[in-house]
């Protein structure tokens, strides 16, 4: 029996092991992440590589775009970085300022990859404080889409080449048929807020934002000059003065609304794919220029962690994606364009005419300055930018302003506390932790300082030892998960932590009450709590009068089939922000919206509902109320419901009408319900973020930016966590007082 069973098992434990070994992999894995459609295709290299390498093996990791950023940061964070990674070009400085990139100058000096193979600009991006930080991979640039029929019409039978030629043409393009002030054609779109746009004027002009010695330099003749110009488009009225939200692109290029616009290179097969009946009637031209004709570079490029431990395999593999014929075969699989200028001289780009206008733009191309603070100041330049175009201030001022933001930024206040200091610190902060816990306790208990000796606490914790076992599972999850971040975040507020601080913590400085001090003075900060009121006391006001009055219309035997209409009521509630926001945006659109063209019908004027500063915010208020009123609508419905039908009959008896019965019975037994719900919405709608993020980015000339979006591109754009976390408690208080207040009030009509 026993030799029997021995044998079983002996089996079992060989068929483990060959099965085991059949599926084990011995080759050495290199891990890589890529983004977007390059994640999804760089397999088909990968396998190429490996066939060169056999005891290789290309892990891909594939990241969506919109959630790149964060899942870097947060790998960083956890030290789980992979081997290689594709970054976008602007944002190699930010990880090279966490210290986590390996510097490639060595890997460089005994490759065959040399730095004049590539285009200088995108080369300069990796090239940070004296070293090579990554190689580019794939690059874009801007150039100008036009319509050649439309142009040959008003006399222009090749694409503009000059800025005066440009500013003639989309003036003799821009028409307006009627005469009635609104635009049947514009010469060109050009943005309101886009600061790589601006910069392609700029540098057009001889001007930079920041010097060679990193000095500002945005109020030089040059610049100024710049911003005159491209402010002139919508001075003249030959590129529109609207929020380009919900505005097809497609559609306006093939009507002729947009004759001209500036993109990239993945607009070719789109255009191809969406407009195939405009084939031969545009085409694309490098920039006009003034002193030079310089547009933006852009793409990404490949870096190597520093905690790898295969450096060298990693470097092995970027040289490999940035041979020419690797270059070329990756434009055929991506459309990609490639980053090394042996590869343009490839035969397969001599037939593609289009593509070999963006190669030609890519030897006048400039990048902003490799810089972690950029993303920082480019919103400045962002929000000066939509001023300017709006004239709410002169080109002197704007430049003013500019460049006193900018130098705030870059001279950031370095302080040098030692770690004693700051454990000191810390130690003082837990204190008073503490002793707020001990007055709490007091008060709460009426006990003085006196009684909290006599508490026997070791007893008490002994004879609920079993019980504190049971519940200790759900506190340590709400431990580590509510109340560890909400105290971090409050100990963060006090500091000064940014980018810097996510991996190297001696970064980190105390700065005591100085974070809640700027935000009294910071205008921003002040115009998003006003918006953000604003939106709570209108758009809650609204949305639970709407929802009360559906409630009681739901409740009463007049309305057929509720049950049908209570569905479609609730159906905003459970579609998501983003599906509501798009339809919204159409429907909001000041050419071709529903909601124009049914106030046309009526003989009345539409509104530029979402480019407009009057009507920005009430369009974002109406979207809220049509969005959330479903889901208090059943909580009313639900506590009508709960109200014993007899009063209603006894009130009919005593002669009482409808709106007495409302007065009299409705409301005051529906008090609980009112009060629930009121706390409910305002809290929620003191959380605005959703519908300005997607819809208006909080513009525009910021009157729709509430306090969550401003702490939202303070922590995760900018990433000043301090300043972020001291937004987020003024935000905790504000709520906190306005509840309190709720609160009171419906103490004091119950007393009443």
């Amino acid at each position: 029996m026993f030799k029997r069973w021995g044998g079983v098992f002996v089996l079992f434990l060989l068929c483990l092991h060959f099965q085991g070994a059949a599926f084990s992999d011995s080759r050495q894995t290199l891990e890589m992440w890529a983004m977007g459609e390059e994640g999804q295709k760089i397999g088909q290299l990968a396998r190429e590589f490996e066939q060169t390498h056999p005891g290789v093996k290309i892990v891909v990791q594939a990241i969506p775009w919109g959630a790149a950023h964060e899942k870097l940061i947060t790998s960083v964070a956890g030290e789980s970085t992979p081997d290689v990674c594709q970054l976008g070009s602007t944002w190699v400085s930010e990880f090279e300022a966490m210290k986590v990139l390996l510097p490639l100058d060595s890997f460089l000096e005994k490759s065959s990859l040399k730095s004049d193979q590539f285009f200088e600009s995108s080369w300069k991006v990796n090239f940070i404080q004296g070293s090579l930080y990554g190689i580019p991979w794939y690059v874009d640039t801007r150039v100008l889409f036009y319509r050649k029929d439309l142009l040959k019409e008003v006399g222009f039978d090749h694409a503009p080449q000059t800025w005066d030629e440009l500013l003639e043409a989309c003036r003799r393009l821009s028409k307006d048929t009627d005469g009635d002030g609104k635009k049947d054609r514009y010469g060109i779109s050009l943005p309101l807020r886009d600061w790589a746009q601006m910069l392609m004027f700029i540098w057009q002009n001889g001007g930079q934002i920041l010097g060679e010695d990193g000095a500002v330099e945005i109020k030089s003749p040059a610049v100024a000059q710049a911003f005159e110009f491209y402010r002139s488009f919508f001075k003249e009225d030959v590129a529109p003065r609207e929020l380009a939200v919900g505005t097809d692109i497609f559609n306006a290029f093939d009507k002729g609304f947009f004759p001209m616009f500036v993109s990239g290179p993945w607009m070719l097969r789109q255009i191809h794919e969406q407009l195939p009946h405009l084939d031969g009637k545009w085409s694309v031209a490098t920039l006009p220029h003034k002193i030079k004709g310089t547009s933006f570079v852009g793409g990404s490029s490949l870096v190597i962690f520093k905690g790898t431990k295969k450096a060298e395999l990693a470097w092995e593999w970027i040289q490999f994606l940035n041979q020419p014929e690797t270059q070329v075969k990756w434009y055929q699989i991506t459309e990609d364009l490639p980053s090394t200028r042996v590869a343009w001289q490839d035969p397969y780009f001599g037939n593609l005419e289009m593509v070999k206008v963006f190669g030609e733009q890519l030897k006048d191309t400039d990048s902003p300055p490799s810089i972690p603070e950029w993303e920082e100041m480019a919103g400045v330049v962002d929000n000066e930018m939509e001023r300017l175009i709006f004239e709410k201030d002169s080109i002197d001022e704007g430049l003013s302003k500019m460049s006193s933001q900018i130098q705030k930024i870059l001279l950031k206040s370095q302080r040098s506390q030692t770690p004693l200091f700051k454990g000191v610190l810390v130690g003082l902060f837990l204190g008073l932790i503490g002793l707020a816990l001990v007055l709490y306790f007091m008060s709460s208990k009426n006990r003085t300082l006196y009684d909290i000796g006599d508490l026997d606490l070791l007893g008490k914790f002994k004879r609920y030892l079993k019980s504190y076992g049971f519940i200790l599972p759900s506190l340590s999850i709400f431990a580590i998960f509510l109340f560890a971040p909400v105290f971090i975040s409050l100990l963060m507020s006090f500091t000064n932590w940014d980018i810097r601080s996510i991996v190297n913590l001696n970064q980190v400085s105390f700065v005591g009450l100085e974070n809640f001090k700027n935000l009294m003075s910071d205008k921003i900060f002040l115009k998003s709590l006003w918006n953000t009121f604003i939106f709570v006391v209108v758009g809650g006001s609204l949305t639970m009068t709407i929802a009360l009055f559906l409630a009681i219309l739901l409740n009463s035997t007049i309305v057929k089939c509720r049950t049908l209409f209570r569905v479609g009521f609730f159906t905003p509630v459970v579609t998501t922000m983003v599906a509501v926001a798009v339809v919204w945006r159409w429907l909001y659109n000041s050419r071709f919206g529903l909601i124009n063209w049914g106030l046309s019908l009526l003989g009345l004027e539409g509104k530029n509902w979402l480019g407009d500063v009057t009507w920005a915010m009430p369009a974002l208020i109406l979207m809220a109320v049509w969005k959330n009123f479903g889901y208090h609508m059943v909580i009313f419905l639900a506590g009508l419901q709960g109200i014993p039908p007899h009063f209603y009959e006894a009130a009919q008896i005593d002669g009482a009408n409808r709106v007495q019965s409302f007065f009299h019975i409705t409301l005051p037994l529906l008090r609980p319900t009112i009060f629930f719900v009121g706390i409910m919405t305002s809290i929620g709608y003191f959380q605005f973020f959703a519908e300005p993020y997607i819809m208006t980015d909080g513009g525009p000339l910021d009157s729709t930016v509430s306090v969550v979006l401003l702490m939202y591109k303070q922590g995760f754009k900018y990433f000043h966590m301090g300043y972020a976390s001291a937004i987020a408690y003024v935000l905790f208080i504000v709520i906190a007082v306005f509840s309190m207040i709720q609160f009171k009030m419906n103490k004091q009509s119950f007393e009443y």
